[in-house]
C-alpha cells in the first residue's frame, strides 16, 4: 500500500481523553458505514491512561480518503483541543518486522 505513519500523543485531562475516544469511535462508525478504499487506520489506548497511538495508511500521498468524511474530519479537530501544543505530527515509520498483522 502507501506511507504508514504514526501519531503518539496524551491528552491533558481524563475529560479529555474521553472526548478523543468517543471522536475515534465515532470515526470508526463513518468508516464502517463509508468503506472507502485507500485508507488503514487503528488506535490503541493505554489502558488507564490518557495516553494513545494511531497508525495510518494512504494508498496514495496526494488524496486523503479520511477528508471526505465529516466524522474522521472532525477527529484531528479533537485531539488537538485535548492535547498540549495542538495535533500531533504524524511520523513516517518503516515496519522493520511483524508476525501476524499481516502489515
Amino acid at each position: 500500500m502507501g506511507v504508514q505513519r504514526v501519531i503518539e500523543f496524551e491528552a491533558v485531562s481524563e475529560e479529555g481523553a474521553g472526548r478523543v475516544e468517543r471522536a475515534v469511535a465515532a470515526a470508526f462508525a463513518a468508516l464502517e458505514k463509508e468503506r472507502p478504499d485507500g485508507v488503514r487506520l487503528a488506535y490503541w489506548r493505554v489502558p488507564g491512561g490518557r495516553r494513545f497511538l494511531a497508525l495510518i495508511e494512504l494508498a496514495e500521498e496526494d488524496r486523503n480518503p479520511l477528508m471526505g468524511i465529516e466524522a474522521a474530519r472532525r477527529l484531528p479537530e479533537v485531539i488537538a483541543e485535548c492535547v498540549e501544543g495542538g495535533y500531533p505530527r504524524p511520523q513516517v515509520v518503516e515496519c522493520v518486522g511483524e508476525y501476524g498483522f499481516g502489515l
